[in-house]
C-alpha cells in the first residue's frame, strides 16, 4: 500500500518539476519578447514622426549630424546607425543622420580671371572643376578664363561641376633658328632682339683663334623651330690678347614706372664676362634700383617686367 502510495507522489513531484521548468520557460519568453523589439526603419521619414514612434517603441532618438543630400528631402532621416528588422532591447539610443535638403548656389562669374583664381573662387562657392578647353587669343592673356558653363548667376546644386573655356595667349610665331656660327654675338644679339628672340645663356671659351665675341656653338641648331619662348644657348670667344677686353665696373640705375602695382623686375647682363641675371625681385612703383655688374668689353643689360623686355642700355668698351 505504501509502495503505491510512494509512486503516487513521486509522479506527482515529477509532474510538477516538469510543470514548473514549463512556466519558467513561458515566462521567460514572456520577459524576452516584452524587453526586445524589431528594430524599425526611419529612413525616409521626417524627424518628428520618427520621434513619436521611438517613443512608442521606448527608444530614445538623437540626431548624430545633418548633412546636404540631393535625394532625401530636408527634415527626413537620410541613414541610422542600427540596421532595420534587427532586434534590440528597448531603451535603446538609436542614432540618425538628418538632410538639410538639397543645396543650391549661385555661379560665382569666374571669367577675365586666371585659372588659378577661379578654381579657388569655385571651392569657396562649394562647386567643382570641370572640363577644360583651351584656345588661343589675341584678346585675354594665357591662362585667364574665356568664358563657362553653367553661365554666371544661374542657381545649381553644391559640388557641381564648371566647365571653362581658357587662353593659352597668342598663337606663338615660328622661325628657323638660323645659323650662327662665326658670327659676332652683338650683332646676333640684335637682331634675334628685333624679333622679340632672347640668348637665355652665354657661354665664353678662350680661343685666340677667331676673334672675341665669334659664336662657335648655338643651342637650338640651324633649321631647328623656335618661338619667343624657347631657350637660346650661344657658346663665343674670347681672346686673352684681346687689348679691348679690360674688366670693368657699370654703374646701372632704373626708376620703375611703367605700371601703379608691384611688378617682378629682372635685370640681366650680357658681355664676355658671359651672363648674369643681377636682380630678380618683386619692386614697389617708383622704386629706383642702383647697381653695379663686372663685365668684359661691350655689355648689354636687359630689364624684364616679368616675361616682357622693356628697356635695353648698351654698353660700349672705351
Amino acid at each position: 500500500m505504501e509502495k503505491v502510495k510512494f509512486s503516487f507522489i513521486l509522479k506527482i513531484l515529477i509532474l510538477g518539476i516538469f510543470v514548473s521548468i514549463i512556466t519558467s520557460l513561458l515566462v521567460m519568453k514572456l520577459i524576452f519578447s516584452i524587453s526586445t523589439i524589431t528594430m524599425p526603419d526611419f529612413t525616409g521619414i521626417e524627424l518628428e514622426k520618427a520621434q513619436k514612434i521611438a517613443a512608442k517603441l521606448d527608444l530614445d532618438l538623437k540626431v548624430e549630424d545633418e548633412v546636404y543630400n540631393n535625394v532625401i528631402e530636408k527634415g527626413k532621416i537620410i541613414s541610422q546607425d542600427l540596421k532595420p528588422k534587427s532586434k534590440i532591447k528597448r531603451g535603446r539610443t538609436v542614432y540618425v543622420i538628418l538632410s538639410k535638403g538639397s543645396k543650391l548656389v549661385t555661379v560665382p562669374d569666374i571669367t577675365n580671371n586666371l585659372k588659378s583664381k577661379a578654381v579657388m573662387e569655385l571651392k569657396n562657392n562649394d562647386l567643382e572643376e570641370g572640363i577644360e578647353s583651351t584656345i588661343t587669343s589675341n584678346i585675354y592673356k594665357e591662362n585667364f578664363i574665356i568664358a563657362q558653363s553653367p553661365l554666371p548667376g544661374t542657381q545649381i546644386e553644391f559640388k557641381s561641376k564648371i566647365n571653362f573655356l581658357k587662353s593659352s595667349g597668342e598663337k606663338k610665331q615660328e622661325f628657323l633658328m638660323p645659323d650662327l656660327i662665326n658670327q659676332n654675338i652683338f650683332v646676333i644679339y640684335k637682331k634675334l632682339s628685333a624679333k622679340k628672340l632672347f640668348i637665355s645663356q652665354l657661354l665664353i671659351e678662350e680661343n685666340e683663334n677667331f676673334e672675341s665675341g665669334t659664336i662657335i656653338e648655338q643651342k637650338p641648331p640651324r633649321g631647328y623651330k623656335i618661338t619667343d619662348e624657347t631657350e637660346i644657348i650661344l657658346k663665343v670667344t674670347k681672346k686673352q690678347s684681346d687689348p679691348s677686353l679690360k674688366k670693368r665696373l657699370i654703374k646701372i640705375s632704373y626708376t620703375f614706372t611703367e605700371s601703379n602695382v608691384a611688378k617682378l623686375i629682372k635685370i640681366n647682363v650680357f658681355s664676355l664676362n658671359g651672363t648674369e641675371t643681377i636682380f630678380n625681385e618683386i619692386l614697389e612703383p617708383g622704386k629706383t634700383i642702383n647697381l653695379n655688374a663686372r663685365v668684359i668689353g661691350d655689355a648689354i643689360v636687359q630689364i624684364f617686367i616679368g616675361n616682357e623686355l622693356i628697356k635695353e642700355i648698351e654698353y660700349k668698351s672705351k
